[in-house]
């Protein structure tokens, strides 16, 4: 692996990790991390008062290229969408109510933004 996908890939894990902690912290029961199948891969699956919540992290250093909710185009929302209902239908999960979430990590200031509800079926 080339160095700059490498640190991508540890930048991302430890954005991840400090989702989760972020998540603990407010209440939430982290079910599965990283969910991968042959769609792709959804990075936190928590539930919180009976809704499950699937969610996208992303980790930057700052703001100055941009905010992380932005690389969480339509083409990535159905991706995600798609791998929740085979989420759903693999755990027999239809009882509950879902909800979309990304969590974005800025390394420089730390600083973690939740965006409730940021996408939508």
């Amino acid at each position: 692996m080339k160095n700059s996908k490498k640190n991508n890939k540890l930048k991302g894990d430890y954005g991840e990790k400090l989702a989760m902690e972020y998540l603990n912290d407010n209440d939430y029961i982290i079910i599965e991390r990283n969910f991968r199948n042959r769609i792709g891969e959804i990075d936190i699956i928590a539930k919180k008062d009976n809704i499950i919540v699937f969610i996208e992290v992303k980790s930057r250093k700052n703001s100055k290229y941009g905010y992380g909710y932005e690389a969480v185009n339509k083409r990535k929302q159905d991706k995600i969408i798609k791998l929740a209902n085979s989420y759903i239908n693999f755990k027999n999960l239809r009882s509950f109510q879902f909800r979309f979430d990304i969590i974005e990590v800025y390394f420089e200031d730390c600083r973690i933004n939740h965006i409730e509800n940021a996408f939508w079926v």
